[in-house]
């Protein structure tokens, strides 16, 4: 990453305010929350090398797995900035993003019959006929299959995560659309607020316990699909280190949580 000079101050328009709260509670997350931080920490470096495992990885049929391993990296960067900044509903979105990411992943380094998996992916937008081919082969019932087939256990777990962002905002469904919200009456008008930002603690640490575990389960996900390289930089033995400290850190920040292994 290239150093920058210092940026220009916020100007005093409505939208520089939000995005300069945004970011004052992305930086006091940091130290509100410092375990879980540490945590986020921990697991931007296992997708660093992870990333940096798979590029010399020269297989032809795992091209497009390598770049979604990239794309799942970088919703983990913006699932921990939307969630420390307050953004909490928006979360929920790129962690789906994440999951399909992996699924979509897996699914093409499964194919019995490679490149058609990859080629059906990549042919998506060239007529309805492959539009419609691409959906159905991609649907998230055949990608969850695919990784039941090799590992039921984890599948099932992350499923049931799935469900449960998109319950909270992945899709417009009535939890994550009334979470925060709050009513005031005054005279004869009632007044709906809808939060835009919340750095309130349990909301945040459910939603940052949200993104430690998709980001775990996606790492796991991929190291189905290139164990030997996982196994080189040593993160054979960091994911189930991950998987621990998820089961355990965020118990004192959510009382009854069950932070199940992703």
């Amino acid at each position: 990453m290239q150093e920058q000079d210092e940026p220009a101050p916020w100007s005093n328009d409505d939208l520089a305010t939000l995005l300069s709260m945004a970011e004052f509670n992305t930086r006091a997350g940091s130290h509100n929350v410092p375990e879980i931080y540490a945590l986020l920490e921990r697991l931007h470096r296992a997708f660093v090398l992870a990333r940096e495992a798979v590029e010399k990885d020269d297989r032809q049929e795992l091209l497009i797995p390598r770049l979604l391993l990239v794309r799942a990296y970088a919703s983990f960067l913006a699932s921990s900035r939307l969630s420390l900044g307050g953004q909490l509903l928006e979360t929920y979105v790129v962690l789906r993003a994440e999951i399909e990411q992996a699924w979509y992943a897996l699914h093409i380094a499964k194919d019995a019959a490679p490149p058609t998996r990859a080629e059906v992916w990549l042919r998506r937008n060239e007529d309805p006929t492959a539009l419609g081919r691409c959906k159905n082969e991609f649907s998230v019932r055949n990608v969850r299959t695919t990784h039941e087939a090799v590992d039921e256990g984890t599948a099932r777990d992350l499923h049931a995560l799935y469900e449960r962002l998109i319950d909270f905002g992945g899709h417009p469904n009535q939890f994550g659309l009334l979470s925060g919200l709050t009513k005031s009456e005054a005279e004869k008008a009632t007044t709906y607020h809808v939060p835009v930002l919340c750095a309130d603690a349990l909301p945040l640490a459910t939603t940052l316990h949200a993104v430690v575990a998709v980001a775990v389960g996606a790492l796991k996900v991929f190291q189905m699909i290139f164990p030997t390289r996982f196994q080189l930089v040593g993160l054979d033995t960091e994911i189930p280190g991950l998987v621990t400290k998820l089961n355990t850190l965020f118990k004192r920040y959510l009382p009854g949580a069950d932070a199940r292994e992703s």
